[in-house]
């Protein structure tokens, strides 16, 4: 079985494995030209100084008719990445160009968020796709949470993202064809848009939906039970824990990258 690690040993690991990605993935970056750099290292250090700028929503309204109306759509410029559940190398990493997620505010708000180049270039069949993937891989982390809210193995969730991704291309009728333009239109985003790690990610949308309270709070969902209710309350208590974390990880991932690509060299600082 594998150890569960403290706190304070994940952070160590974490702040290990994220100074070495930032390394290779400024690798990545540097293939770009000048301006294009420019504007992406601007638009990462507005997420720094501005969390909640990393998401708004601008260019929905194709995704908003394949999706139940209780979700909260939301876009970004940004990707998501991660250390990959599918390939266990620190240089290998997932990208995701949508994320959803489940907070407790009081109520429950259901959020998927989108990157607006996918938006702007996936075919109706790859967004339907992307949307019942995500919401397949919700109902299983909902129902987890609902019965014991245990922690997934990376084999686990492995699983779990396979299964749903079997379903999705049943029910979205995605062809092959469509699948590997998919991937290459993913790919193809991750090397031109701003990267946030994911814990980063999931705290600016947390504030984000925090900061929005007040015109969101149609959209959320009562606990179904006493017991969905304390467990919506712990879960809020652990991750409120981890957002002074999530947001230093942010701004070291940010130096290390303008630190390796040499970016005074640049003229922008």
């Amino acid at each position: 079985m594998q150890k569960q690690l403290s706190k304070k040993e994940f952070e160590e690991d974490y702040t290990l494995w994220i100074q070495s990605a930032a390394k290779d993935i400024t690798f990545s970056l540097s293939q770009l030209k000048p301006h294009e750099i420019k504007r992406i290292i601007a638009r990462s250090e507005q997420y720094l100084e501005e969390p909640g700028s990393v998401y708004d929503t601008f260019g929905l309204e194709a995704a908003r008719k394949l999706v139940p109306d209780n979700i909260i759509l939301l876009s970004t410029d940004a990707v998501v990445f991660s250390q990959s559940i599918f390939v266990r190398m620190a240089s290998v990493f997932d990208y995701a160009v949508a994320l959803n997620r489940r907070y407790y505010l009081g109520s429950w708000y259901s959020i998927i968020t989108l990157n607006r180049k996918y938006l702007e270039e996936a075919s109706e069949n790859m967004l339907r796709f992307t949307l019942e993937h995500e919401l397949l891989q919700k109902e299983v982390y909902e129902e987890n949470i609902r019965n014991e809210a245990r922690k997934f193995t990376p084999e686990e969730k492995r699983k779990i993202s396979d299964e749903a991704l079997n379903r999705a291309i049943e029910k979205s009728g995605i062809t092959r064809e469509e699948i590997e333009l998919e991937k290459a239109l993913m790919v193809k985003i991750s090397h031109i848009s701003p990267l946030i790690p994911k814990p980063f990610a999931e705290t600016a949308l947390y504030w984000y939906i925090e900061s929005h309270l007040d015109e969101l709070k149609f959209l959320g969902e009562p606990s179904i039970n006493e017991k969905e209710d304390a467990i919506g309350k712990k879960l809020n208590t652990d991750f409120k824990e981890w957002i002074d974390f999530s947001a230093d990880v942010y701004k070291l991932f940010l130096s290390e990258v303008k630190k390796e690509l040499n970016y005074t060299d640049y003229g922008y600082a």
